[in-house]
C-alpha cells in the first residue's frame, strides 16, 4: 500500500496522530500475535478500510464475496511486492524496505478492480475488431454449410425423381406383357412357362374324340374303330 492508505489505517484503526506516522511501530501494532511477521491474515486486516470505501455491508447492492475476492488480490499484491524471500511472512526488515520505494510515497498504489481501469481504449478497440472478425468467419461458415446442405437435398430430390420413374417404366412393362398374353412373369422377373402335359390345376381332361365334353365318372375309354378295314 502507500504512505497514504496506512496513515489512514494508523489514524482510524490505530486511533494516532498521522502526522507522527512511523512504519516500525505500526508494524509492532499489527504483528498481532508478535511473531515478528505480518502473515497473511494480519496482511489481510490492513485493506479493510480501504475495502469499506467500496463495499457496504449494509448495501444489498454490494457483492461481498466479490470483496473478499478484492481483500486476497491486494493481499497477492503485496506479498508480491514485499515478500522478498517468498516464504508468504512478512518481517520487519522486508517492510521498512518496502517503506523506502518510490511506490510507497505514491498515492493509491491499491486500487480495487472497480477503481482500475481494466482496459484501454485501445485495446478494447482491438478487442471489438477481434470479436467482429469472428463474427463474420462464422457468418461465412454458416452461409457455407446451408448452401451444401440446399444442394445436398437437391441431390436426394433429383434421386427421388430418377426413382420414381424408374418405377413407373417398369410398371408400364409389366402392363404390357399382360396386354400381349405373355406369361406372367416371376418374383425375380423371369417367365412363367407351364411344362407340356402338365394341366393347371381344376382343368378337367378333354373328350377322347376330340370334344370338349367330359369324360362321365367310371367311364373306360374305348380304342378308336377302324375304318379302313377291308372284308373278305
Amino acid at each position: 500500500g502507500s504512505k497514504d492508505q496506512l496513515k489512514e489505517v494508523w489514524e482510524e484503526a490505530d486511533g494516532l496522530d498521522p502526522n507522527e506516522f512511523d512504519p516500525k511501530t505500526f508494524f509492532k501494532l499489527h504483528d498481532v500475535n508478535n511473531d515478528g511477521f505480518l502473515d497473511e491474515q494480519e496482511l489481510e486486516a490492513l485493506f479493510t478500510k480501504e475495502l469499506e470505501k467500496v463495499y457496504d455491508p449494509k448495501n444489498e447492492e454490494d457483492d461481498m464475496v466479490e470483496m473478499e475476492e478484492e481483500r486476497l488480490r491486494m493481499r497477492e499484491h503485496v506479498m508480491n511486492e514485499v515478500d522478498i524471500n517468498k516464504d508468504r511472512l512478512v518481517t520487519l526488515e522486508e517492510f521498512l524496505r518496502a517503506t523506502e520505494k518510490k511506490e510507497f510515497l505514491e498515492p493509491d498504489s491499491w486500487e480495487t478492480l472497480d477503481q482500475q481501469q481494466l482496459f484501454t481504449e485501445d485495446e478494447l478497440k482491438e478487442f471489438e475488431n477481434h470479436i467482429s472478425q469472428q463474427e463474420d468467419e462464422l457468418k461465412k461458415k454458416a452461409e457455407e454449410l446451408q448452401k451444401q446442405k440446399e444442394e445436398l437435398q437437391r441431390q436426394h430430390d433429383q434421386l427421388q425423381a430418377q426413382k420414381q420413374e424408374f418405377q413407373q417404366v417398369v410398371k408400364q412393362m409389366e402392363q404390357k406383357k399382360l396386354q400381349q398374353g405373355n406369361p406372367p412373369a416371376g418374383p425375380g422377373g423371369e417367365l412363367k412357362i407351364q411344362p407340356p402335359g402338365e394341366h393347371k390345376a381344376g382343368d378337367a381332361p378333354k373328350h377322347p374324340a376330340g370334344g370338349d365334353q367330359p369324360l362321365p365318372p367310371g367311364h373306360v375309354q374305348e380304342p378308336a374303330v377302324r375304318t379302313d378295314h377291308v372284308h373278305p
